[in-house]
């Protein structure tokens, strides 16, 4: 998907520039993990992820993507990057960013029967309706051959 607001391109071109967020980056595409481990394995301040990461979730670089409560109440965010694929280029003076998502089929539906309402509501909007059943069919077909 091509970054439509330049803003938003240019600040994608900073965090891989910068060394800690690219690492930060690297190391949530595949799994989503705490800033505590996050720290720990790529050597950088937990003070410094955070901050990277609170400047990431402003622009959509990184989301939440699940949360651990532990025995004890101690609650973790853990944050996934939202793309895990990035190519940038300069063309014709003007900055083109292509971001693949990182997001599975099945994260798709289940963003898209989150926000579905009533059946009244569904009714209103059958184009929401196809889009989940294509999306539903496409994931079928990719774990059919598993099946």
């Amino acid at each position: 998907m091509l970054v439509p607001d330049r803003e938003k391109a240019v600040e994608v071109v900073k965090v891989l520039a910068d060394e800690y967020s690219r690492k930060i980056i690297l190391s949530i595409i595949a799994n989503s993990l705490p800033i505590e481990e996050i720290s720990k394995e790529q050597h950088i301040p937990v003070s410094t992820c955070y901050r990277r990461i609170h400047e990431m979730l402003t622009y959509g670089i990184v989301r939440p993507d699940r949360t651990i409560i532990q025995d004890d109440g101690k609650k973790f965010v853990c944050y996934k990057s939202s793309f895990k694929n990035a190519t940038i280029e300069l063309e014709s003076g003007e900055l083109k960013v292509d971001l693949v998502s990182n997001r599975d089929p099945a994260d798709k539906l289940s963003d898209i029967w989150s926000t579905m309402k009533p059946k009244a509501a569904i009714q209103e909007a059958p184009e929401k309706m196809q889009q989940a059943v294509s999306i539903a069919n496409s994931a079928l077909q990719k774990i059919a051959p598993v099946l």
